[in-house]
């Protein structure tokens, strides 16, 4: 078995007979090696390999251009950005008009789609052509989902509502526009800065506790979110959820014909039987279909950044989610296989919100989940490139709203479920069994998120409706639930995916009993809390008698003082020593570690 450098004990090491000194030394030299690797990390940044970016382009014969599984991964995809992009229309329609939706935000997305998505296929060659293999895939690009809608409530509802009482409804819409094409500038620059730090982030992050949190989210708002349109629609979605299923985990094959486009003509033709879809919607559709050209409103982007300073508070929580979601992605696709550079596609997501700002629009653009679940269909490059090309006519000529009133999406939800449920077996897979609490305490956090979101919001949307005009939910309706804590649903759904990481991390390293390493976590939780980053809906330095994050700053800093009696205890050999077994369950070193450790069992029987 080969053992880590960095595990190796010097000669004085094993001689003393001091175990403080030990543990002494082996702190010194975890903090020695986290600097070697910033060092390695800044070097590699300034150096430049010329001959990799050029071989993305020669021919790769065991690489081919198109694969059928191409299809099923473009329509996967296409289908999944295109429901976001049609909510994020609808929402925005009713406060910005169609003219600042369809003519400046719309085409915008459209290039930054192009742009991601054909970088992220250039990747993918370039992988394909240095490692010598055929199976690499694509990581799938699109709009980050839930920075989107906080744009939409927390930026541009405020500065329109805002603006609206004392100036023209014209002017409030283009300056709520414009201070969210600010914000989405600045989103783009903190994930360049935050690229720099993206690979020592992902070496110094528990794997288990990078996937628990995409995992909770492909859980939660892939798997459930996505599965109830099918449970309010079974006639015309239960047979294409069948079709899916049965197509890529039963591994049924449907003739030549790939499994999602046969789940969705057989779904669009239940919709249109059913008359889930209307004839009508289609002709109200056609009425956006022309030629929208793109904007470059670079000039409001700069005069608006002196305005931008009271949404940071939702700026700089997207920015650190789109860089988590993209280390969270790297991670699943080397689970795969594929080992892109954590760095280089941090870069390309940050370089992709600021083209869609200086284009007009207003959404972060991220790596999508479900890399393994694109790789399990077969897909490969073309799918990316089929996916961001077909962005452009859809964006530019306004036929968005034509494609979604003909197709039946619900019968796309089941392939939604699939990516969602593919995310979390894999995860699961390498797991260990004595993880699986953490595992799951930690994506609690996210079905919290999604609970606050999707129930307490849409609550919140019915109780206006019927209500007179200037009652709010929140002091009407939630100070006076009494069956659950409201409060802890909050506090429990803020920052959720950067809380999970923390939750799971830290009881990862509890059931380890590896206390200084939790004492560490701990320690990050508690500033994150202080600051709002996480168990907050607000960023700042919470220290009012009303916040709740230095509350949790404390609790989180009694758990390091704990944490460094227990080590103390440890080092005295009064409670048990650190897990031996590695984390790992895939890796090579933990195969080797199990079959040493069988053999060691073994010859102690036979004696």
């Amino acid at each position: 078995m080969s053992i880590p450098m960095n595990e190796i004990s010097s000669p004085v090491e094993r001689t003393t007979n001091s175990v403080g000194t030990v543990s002494d030394t082996k702190i010194r030299r975890f903090f020695v090696n986290r600097f070697q690797i910033i060092k390695n990390e800044l070097k590699q940044i300034l150096t430049f390999h010329p001959q990799e970016w050029i071989n993305a382009f020669r021919f790769n014969s065991l690489y081919p251009l198109f694969v059928r599984g191409d299809i099923d991964g473009f329509i996967a995809l296409f289908i999944n950005t295109l429901a976001t992009l049609l909510a994020v229309i609808l929402s925005l329609q009713p406060i910005l008009g169609n003219e600042i939706v369809y003519e400046k935000i719309i085409p915008g997305v459209g290039l930054s789609m192009f742009w991601g998505n054909l970088y992220y296929a250039y990747m993918a060659r370039k992988l394909a052509f240095k490692e010598k293999r055929g199976d690499v895939c694509a990581m799938p690009f699109g709009m980050n989902t839930p920075g989107a809608f906080a744009f939409i409530y927390v930026i541009i509802l405020p500065t329109y509502y805002g603006c609206i009482s004392s100036h023209e409804k014209v002017y409030c819409q283009e300056l709520a526009w414009h201070v969210a094409l600010a914000s989405n500038f600045i989103t783009g620059i903190i994930l360049l800065l935050l690229s720099i730090f993206g690979e020592f982030i992902r070496q110094n992050t528990p794997s288990v506790a990078l996937l628990s949190s995409i995992s909770g989210l492909g859980f939660v708002f892939l798997a459930l979110n996505e599965y109830l349109p099918i449970a309010a629609t079974p006639i015309v979605s239960y047979l294409p959820f069948a079709i899916v299923m049965l197509g890529y985990f039963g591994e049924v094959k449907y003739g030549p014909f790939p499994v999602a486009l046969v789940a969705l003509t057989i779904g669009t033709g239940l919709g249109w039987a059913t008359s889930l879809n209307q004839a009508s919607a289609v002709r109200e559709a056609v009425h956006f279909v022309k030629i929208y050209k793109p904007s470059f409103p670079i000039i409001e982007i700069f005069r608006h950044f002196n305005t931008i300073s009271s949404y940071l508070s939702t700026t700089i929580p997207t920015a650190i989610s789109i860089a988590i979601s993209t280390i969270q992605c790297i991670e699943s696709a080397k689970r795969s296989g594929d080992f892109y550079p954590t760095r280089e596609a941090m870069f390309a997501d940050g370089m992709g919100t600021i083209i869609a700002s200086l284009f007009g629009s207003i959404f972060g653009m991220t790596i999508y989940i479900g890399h393994s679940a694109f790789k399990k269909m077969g897909a490969k490059q073309a799918y990316s490139i089929i996916h961001g090309l077909a962005y452009l006519p859809l964006c530019f000529l306004g036929i968005t709203a034509v494609l979604i009133s003909t197709i039946a999406i619900v019968s796309i939800n089941p392939i939604m479920v699939f990516i969602g449920l593919i995310i979390c077996s894999d995860t699961l897979s390498i797991t260990p069994k004595r993880h699986y609490p953490a595992f799951l305490l930690g994506i609690m956090s996210i079905v919290a998120d999604w609970a606050q979101g999707t129930i307490i919001n849409g609550v919140s949307t019915a109780y206006s409706n019927f209500t007179i005009s200037n009652t709010h939910f929140s002091p009407n309706v939630t100070s006076t639930i009494s069956s659950f804590s409201y409060r802890g649903l909050i506090n429990f759904a803020g920052g959720s995916q950067l809380q999970c990481i923390f939750i799971t991390a830290i009881m990862m390293y509890m059931t380890d009993r590896k206390f200084i390493h939790a004492a560490i976590w701990s320690f990050l939780a508690g500033i994150f809390s202080l600051f709002g980053l996480i168990n907050s809906t607000t960023v700042g330095i919470l220290v009012k008698k009303n916040d709740d994050g230095w509350r949790f700053a404390i609790s989180y800093m009694s758990m390091v003082i704990l944490f460094g009696l227990l080590e103390f205890a440890q080092r005295k050999k009064w409670i048990k020593e650190q897990e031996t077994e590695p984390d790992d369950l895939s890796s090579i070193e933990w195969i080797e570690w199990k079959r040493q450790q069988e053999l060691k069992q073994s010859n102690i029987t036979i004696s």
